[in-house]
Order: C-alpha cells, then sequence, then structure tokens
C-alpha cells in the first residue's frame, strides 16, 4: 500500500525552490512513499521573524484545513518551527508531523546535549524558543548562526564554507554532543560529517519523514 504524504512549504516558493525541495524529499522516500510538495499560496517569502512565523501558520492552516483522508495519509510542515501541527491535524483529522517535535526526542536518546545552527540569530532565538516549549531546553547547550541572507543560503559555496566554520564552533568550542540543523531545506556533506568529529547531524525534515514512514509500514498508524 503506498503512503501519500502532503508535505507543504512554509513559504510562497520560487518554482526552483519548490522542485529542489520535492527533489531532497522524493529522493530520501521509500519507494512506496509519495510525497508531494504542496506551495503555500500567500505565505511570506522568508521566515525571518516571529510575525513571518505567524504569517506562515496562518497561511497554512487556511490552505491545507481542506486536506482529504481520501487523497493523503498524513501531512508533513516543512519548516522547523513547525507552524500549525496541531491546527491542521485537529481540523483533518490526518497525523500532521512538525519536524522539530519529531526530532528532539530522537536527539535525546543518542546525547547528552546539542547545538542548533540556524540561519539568523533571530531564528536561533525562536528555535530556542521552541525547543524550551517541546521540554528539552536543558539539552540545547548552544545556538550558532549562519549570519547569511535566505538567497545566500541557497547558494553552496557560500553556505557549505560557512556552515562547516559553524559546525567546528558548536563541537570544538561549544562541546556540541550532536547537531541540528536549523532548517528543512540545508544540505549534508562528507566535509560536514567529517567537521562533526563522530556527532550525529540531525535534518529535521528527513528525519520526521523517515518516523513516518516507519510508523505506517510497520503498522503504528491508525488506518
Amino acid at each position: 500500500m503506498t503512503f501519500r504524504v502532503k508535505i507543504i512549504s512554509p513559504l510562497e516558493a520560487s518554482e526552483a525552490d519548490l522542485g529542489r525541495r520535492q527533489r531532497r524529499y522524493s529522493q530520501q522516500a521509500g519507494p512506496n512513499t509519495q510525497v508531494v510538495i504542496e506551495n503555500l499560496r500567500g505565505g511570506p517569502a522568508a521566515l525571518n521573524a516571529s510575525g513571518d512565523v505567524l504569517a506562515s501558520a496562518a497561511a497554512i492552516y487556511q490552505q491545507g484545513r481542506d486536506t482529504r483522508p481520501d487523497d493523503n495519509d498524513a501531512i508533513l510542515i516543512d519548516c522547523v518551527f513547525d507552524p500549525a501541527v496541531e491546527e491542521l491535524q485537529e481540523a483533518t483529522g490526518l497525523p500532521t508531523f512538525g519536524p522539530t517535535r519529531v526530532t528532539l526526542p530522537l536527539i535525546e536518546l543518542v546525547s547528552s546535549n546539542f547545538s542548533i545552527i540556524a540561519r539568523t540569530e533571530r531564528q536561533c532565538e525562536l528555535l530556542a524558543g521552541i525547543v524550551t516549549r517541546y521540554g528539552f531546553g536543558n539539552y540545547l547547550c548552544s545556538l550558532r548562526a549562519l549570519n547569511i541572507s535566505y538567497e545566500e543560503a541557497k547558494q553552496p559555496e557560500i553556505f557549505n564554507r560557512i556552515m562547516l566554520d559553524r559546525l567546528e564552533e558548536a563541537v570544538v568550542s561549544d562541546g556540541a554532543r550532536a547537531i541540528m540543523f536549523g532548517s528543512t531545506t540545508m544540505a549534508l556533506t562528507d566535509d560536514m560529517r567529517a567537521t562533526a568529529r563522530g556527532a550525529p547531524l540531525f535534518m529535521p525534515g528527513m528525519v520526521a519523514l523517515k518516523v513516518m514512514e516507519r510508523l505506517w509500514f510497520d503498522d503504528l498508524w491508525p488506518k
């Protein structure tokens, strides 16, 4: 039986950005999982402040509330801020997943602490608040910001160079035993794994999809 997952972008993404998100999830998905990325009509262009996250949550709820169980088995919000997750689950009756809510308990299982690396200082602060709200604040040892724009983050030569520096700082200077990437669109490379010196690198969107698949295919799911 095919597992049908609707993934909702938190932004009104460009065609190129939407295609990039679709490719990454499709490559990660198992052969019997169907993932479809849905663009967010009327959503913000970037998530730079709390107001952007609130606007994203409102647009996600407005667009996703009519999702039908006949057409989809689950919803994944493609955003580490987990906007509108609980509201959509209540409105649709479908299991609805937020990447950070899925990822944090797994980090706790394998590590005594962790750091978050996000694009901006403000995003780090917002994520720290979410981590605390979910009850994992005591495990968060540091926050590291790339301090680059959303457009710069899409350029591998810029993103990779700065990410390697922040990973070095988090692992060596801060003593992080695990790293959570502060965006579902960040890509992982072999150089990053080497720089992490064995500390696991959690990509929340990919982690969430794999957990969802295991629950579905192991019959740990109301059907």
